[in-house]
């Protein structure tokens, strides 16, 4: 790929991506949706620029692009600090804590250290609740409402309601296992069972951050279930991996107890084929007639989010996506799309209208000079042996490289940069290997804002996400083709004011 030498790293707060006000965050939290609002919670520590006691912060929106920030709605206490948990309505105060009306729950974990050793720490499941829509919280008396089990990874509760067996199903992150607990009435909880020893992919970090859904299943063969579980969860970053922290994704069966997985034990899945999606998180409540399943997750990476740049805030969310399933020749697997209110945002076109072209060896720019916040769709077929390279408007700190061959069409990425700060330049840059797509056609959609580069290929069955922190200035879209040819088929670019 094509290396330039990188200037120093800048943040700039973006558009469309929601950032705390001042200090840092990190996973998103009790995603739900009440009363026209979707609340997004998360994990903060307002006071400084770097991970440290952790708060729940807090704000809602009614459309994903604009967010209104509110107060703080958990904090510290002699139990712990308030680490990842998820949110639902008690729509008939199952609880018996809103006097016969619908209210937030939000479940939680307390995480308390040993005085003199960090590492030495308890983690137990907690709950608290809103009578005024989400706008004061308050910590249930007879907290914990689960206790520790005598190990320290035990956390991150994703609470959801399980139809068929008219009963409450609470995931929780517990080492390298998800374990499923069970409960009538919000408040006492009992173990079911623990999916996940020799499944998926395991690195010396714990589990973290799971969740589970339901969702139909297009192109299902006749026969075959309608419809699927996901079980998603995250993987911390081992001491010895190079990639960092990481979202896979299980496709199978939940029967009110059990998560049973449809592929073989050794298969991975991973939500997005990127470095900067971590914490994935989908909103609780959605009204049926919207039936979308919207989810948001955390754009970093634990190998160097406490070094990336920062001007007063350090973290971003996504953007929010809608997440679907399609059955393929290899099995059901996860389909993306950004969320489509980006939509109401956008300008007018901007750069050429461009047709079917033949695009031969040298620089083609697509964008002479294109905006800071933009949304663009492209489609190339590439001639065999083409080896093509795309600079998405990051000013070359990222190129994404396509290389034919007989198989079809392979994908790599790199991605340059450094901010004077050794781990983060150590860790940051990279040149991946990022997957293969049958054929000779690559469909492209990408957001961009100041900060991130989201990427999403084969109409959304393969998502790269990544932080960027290019200089704001608007810059050139280019196609660069190395070798052989290729052809524009399809092209769309979307100015986004800023």
């Amino acid at each position: 790929m094509t290396a330039v030498t990188a200037a120093p790293l800048q943040a700039v707060r973006p558009t469309l991506h929601f950032t705390p006000p001042q200090g840092w965050m990190n996973d998103p939290n009790g995603l739900v949706y009440f009363d026209g609002e979707y609340h997004l919670f998360y994990q903060y520590y307002p006071h400084e620029r770097i991970h440290g006691p952790m708060h729940w912060g807090h704000a809602v929106s009614r459309d994903l692009c604009h967010w209104k920030h509110l107060p703080l709605a958990l904090a510290p206490d002699e139990q712990g600090t308030c680490f990842s948990g998820s949110a639902i309505v008690d729509w008939h105060d199952t609880c018996g804590l809103f006097d016969g009306e619908p209210g937030l729950l939000a479940f939680y974990t307390v995480h308390r250290e040993a005085d003199d050793d960090p590492a030495d720490y308890v983690e137990e499941q907690c709950l608290a609740y809103s009578r005024d829509r989400g706008r004061s919280w308050q910590k249930y008396a007879a907290n914990p409402i689960i206790a520790a089990p005598g190990f320290p990874d035990f956390r991150d509760p994703k609470v959801v309601w399980h139809e068929p067996s008219r009963c409450w199903v609470m995931a929780l992150a517990c080492g390298q296992t998800i374990r499923f607990y069970l409960s009538e009435d919000l408040l006492e909880w009992r173990l079911a069972s623990e999916f996940g020893a020799e499944q998926g992919r395991h690195t010396d970090g714990p589990w973290e951050c799971p969740d589970l859904f339901e969702l139909p299943v297009e192109g299902a063969a006749p026969g075959e279930p309608a419809s699927r579980w996901v079980l998603v969860v995250g993987v911390g970053a081992g001491e010895q991996d190079a990639f960092g922290s990481f979202t896979q994704y299980f496709v199978g069966h939940f029967d009110g107890e059990r998560f049973h997985n449809d592929n073989p034990a050794e298969t991975v899945l991973l939500m997005d084929e990127g470095r900067d999606f971590y914490a994935v998180q989908s909103w609780s409540d959605i009204p049926e007639q919207d039936g979308r399943r919207l989810a948001i997750a955390w754009l970093n990476n634990w190998l160097y989010a406490k070094q990336t740049p920062e001007a007063g805030w350090r973290g971003a969310m996504s953007f929010p996506r809608e997440l679907s399933l399609v059955a393929t020749p290899e099995g059901v697997r996860l389909r993306q799309a950004f969320a489509r209110e980006w939509r109401a945002l956008a300008a007018e076109p901007a750069g050429p209208a461009w047709t079917e072209a033949g695009l031969t060896v040298g620089r083609h720019v697509l964008v002479e000079r294109g905006a800071r916040v933009a949304h663009g769709r492209l489609a190339l077929e590439l001639a065999l042996d083409a080896v093509i390279e795309l600079d998405l408007q990051q000013g070359d700190h990222q190129t994404l490289r396509l290389t034919r061959d007989g198989e079809g069409v392979g994908i790599s990425h790199l991605r340059q940069g450094e901010n004077g700060v050794a781990e983060f330049d150590t860790h940051f840059p990279h040149a991946l290997t990022v997957g293969r797509l049958a054929g000779q056609g690559v469909e492209l959609e990408w957001l961009l804002d100041d900060g991130s580069l989201e990427l999403l290929l084969d109409g959304g069955r393969l998502s790269l996400t990544h932080l960027g922190f290019a200089s704001p200035e608007g810059r050139p879209v280019i196609c660069r083709v190395l070798a052989g040819g290729c052809r524009l088929t399809a092209w769309h670019y979307d100015a986004i004011p800023g």
